[in-house]
C-alpha cells in the first residue's frame, strides 16, 4: 500500500528522501510542478482513502481545496510530527510574527552543538538526531498542522496580523501561533543571551563577549560608499517587519517597496519617514493604492535594476540611506525573499564595480 507526498516543495522533497531511506513506497502530488513521478490531478476522497498515509507539506491550505467532508478523517503526518517522534535532541521551538529568524540565528551562534532547522529553510527530516540541541523556527502553517507540540522549550515572541489570507482571520492566526504554549517550558523572552542562560542553566556573562552575526536579508548593511548607505531588509514580508525597519532607519533615507499587498489584509498605511518611496514590479498599483506618502515614484512592471539606476542618478552626491524593505510577500516579482535580497545586493555591488 503506497503513501502520498502532498506538495513537492522543499518539505515535500525532504519527505521523498526520508521515505526512500525507510523503504516506503509513495506517490507525489503537486498542482504546479511537473515530473514523470508527479501527478498534477488533485486526489479525490476515494483516492485519498487508498493511501496508507498522507505526508503533508505545511503550506498546503486544505480549506481551499477540500470541503470538511472530503478530507475529514484522512490520516496525515507533517515533517514536524515525524521529527518530534524520532529525534532525541533538546527541542527549542521559536515562533512569532516578526523576529523569529533573527532570534533563532543568534541563539544558534551561542548554543554549542546546536542545529538551526525548520521554517528558516533547512528541512527537519534531513537532520534527525544530528546534534544535542535543535532550534526550530516554526511558522503558523507548521503549528496549525502539527498533531502534538512536543517541544522542550518554546518561545513566543509576538503576534500581529499576518497570513490572514491563509488563516481567514486574525483570531485564527493568533490561536495557531499560541499553540507554542503547549511546550514544556514557555517564554516570551527575545534576548538570545538570556535564552541561552535559561536553556543551559549557566550565567549569561559567559556569552556576553560573543559578537553575533546579522541574519542575512534582515536589516543587513550591505555597503557604505562615501555619503551613501545601502540596507537590505528583503526579509520584510509584512507590514510589522516594514514598520520595524522604518523605526531603525535615520533620516534622510529613501525606501524601496515591492511584492503582493493582497496577502496583507490592511486597508491603507501612511509612511512618513523616507524622503521618497520607490515602488516597482507587478503589484505597483495595488501597493500605491494602499500606501500613502507625499512622493511616490512608480515603476510599473519594471525591474529593480531600473529603480537602482534611477536612485543612483538622483542621490549620488547626497548624504542618505537606501532602504530595501519590501513590506510584502514576493508575489509575482520573485520566488522568495532570498532571491530579491540577492538581486538587491548584486545591483548595489555593481554600482561601484
Amino acid at each position: 500500500m503506497k503513501s502520498l507526498i502532498f506538495g513537492y516543495g522543499v518539505t515535500g522533497q525532504s519527505f521523498e528522501r526520508y521515505l526512500k531511506k525507510k523503504n516506503i513506497s509513495f506517490e507525489i502530488y503537486d498542482e504546479k510542478i511537473m515530473g514523470s513521478n508527479i501527478t498534477n490531478s488533485l486526489p479525490d476522497r476515494k483516492k485519498l482513502e487508498s493511501y496508507e498515509m498522507i505526508y503533508m507539506s505545511p503550506g498546503i491550505n486544505l480549506k481551499e481545496i477540500y470541503t470538511k467532508e472530503e478530507f475529514d478523517g484522512i490520516p496525515y503526518l507533517t515533517d514536524i510530527d515525524i521529527f518530534f517522534r524520532e529525534d532525541n535532541s533538546y527541542k527549542i521551538g521559536i515562533t512569532g510574527t516578526n523576529g523569529k529568524s533573527t532570534c533563532c540565528y543568534h541563539l544558534h551562534q551561542l548554543l554549542e552543538n546546536s542545529q538551526l532547522i525548520g521554517n528558516i529553510g533547512i528541512p527537519v527530516l534531513d537532520n534527525i538526531d544530528s546534534c544535542s540541541y535543535s532550534i526550530i523556527e516554526l511558522s503558523s502553517f507548521q503549528l496549525e498542522k502539527a498533531k502534538e507540540i512536543e517541544i522542550d522549550f518554546g518561545v513566543l515572541l509576538n503576534i500581529s496580523p499576518d497570513h490572514i489570507d491563509y488563516h481567514g482571520s486574525f483570531s485564527e492566526y493568533e490561536k495557531v501561533k499560541r499553540r507554542i504554549k503547549e511546550s514544556k517550558i514557555v517564554t516570551d523572552e527575545s534576548d538570545p543571551r538570556k535564552l541561552w542562560s535559561m536553556i543551559t542553566g549557566r550565567h549569561q556573562r559567559e556569552v556576553m563577549n560573543i559578537e553575533l552575526l546579522d541574519l542575512p536579508h534582515r536589516y543587513q548593511h550591505i555597503l557604505k560608499h562615501d555619503k551613501l548607505t545601502f540596507i537590505n531588509d528583503s526579509k520584510a514580508t509584512n507590514l510589522s517587519a516594514l514598520q520595524f525597519a522604518l523605526s531603525q532607519t535615520s533620516y534622510p533615507y529613501e525606501l524601496i517597496l515591492c511584492g503582493d499587498p493582497n496577502k496583507e489584509q490592511y486597508d491603507t498605511y501612511e509612511i512618513s519617514g523616507p524622503k521618497k518611496i520607490y515602488i516597482f514590479g507587478k503589484h505597483v498599483e495595488e501597493i500605491s493604492k494602499k500606501v500613502f506618502h507625499s512622493e511616490k515614484i512608480l515603476f510599473h512592471n519594471q525591474d529593480l535594476s531600473l529603480v537602482m539606476k534611477s536612485i543612483s542618478k538622483e542621490v549620488y552626491d547626497l548624504h542618505t540611506t537606501i532602504l530595501f524593505s519590501p513590506g510584502h510577500p514576493s508575489g509575482k516579482d520573485y520566488r522568495n525573499f532570498e532571491e530579491r535580497g540577492e538581486h538587491f545586493i548584486k545591483l548595489v555591488m555593481n554600482l561601484y564595480d
